[in-house]
């Protein structure tokens, strides 16, 4: 039981399942395999297209750099702004426009009927969080479990631990809660 932490510089691209770009996974439950709890990554958005179905999921996305994206989901249209997180059924047919330009974003994807969510918090104060959580560094820098972590880095928190993040100066997160 604890903490662990997730340096960005650990994840690996990989090709989205429609090939129209690449996500880094941060970590998932159970660990490679596609039929997973939970997965919670962060993906390079440069152009316009559809996004990989994922039916029996509930995705929720959060843009973390650039202007933001459209998305259509089904019939309807939605326009996510940077750290709104938006949540949708991952197998609803879905498409995405930039209007501002290529963007990164922050993908929760777990199985439909399942908790998990995503926060982002904007703090100069310590938080305490609780897992089974995951922390995903949006701006700034802090301390956690003991080490130094900045933008993108990452942690897995677990059930029944409480951690300390303590910002250092300002500093804004997602804090994702997990199944």
């Amino acid at each position: 039981m604890g903490v662990t932490v997730l340096p960005a510089a650990d994840r690996v691209a990989v090709a989205w399942r429609n090939g129209g770009g690449v996500t880094r996974e941060i970590a998932a439950f159970p660990a490679g395999v596609d039929d997973f709890r939970w997965r919670l990554s962060i993906a390079d958005v440069a152009a316009d297209g559809p996004f990989s179905a994922f039916v029996g999921y509930r995705r929720v996305i959060t843009v973390l750099t650039g202007a933001g994206m459209r998305l259509t989901v089904g019939d309807a249209v939605h326009d996510i702004g940077p750290l709104q997180p938006f949540e949708f059924d991952g197998g609803a047919q879905t498409t995405c426009t930039l209007p501002g330009g290529p963007i990164t974003d922050l993908n929760l994807m777990v199985r439909a009927g399942a908790r998990g969510a995503v926060r982002i918090i904007e703090t100069s104060d310590p938080l305490t969080v609780t897992g089974p959580a995951a922390i995903v560094i949006v701006r700034g820098a802090a301390t956690l479990a003991g080490r130094s972590v900045g933008v993108p880095d990452a942690a897995l928190v677990d059930r029944a631990t409480d951690t300390a993040l303590s910002p250092l100066g300002t500093a804004t997160v997602a804090l994702i809660d997990l199944p």
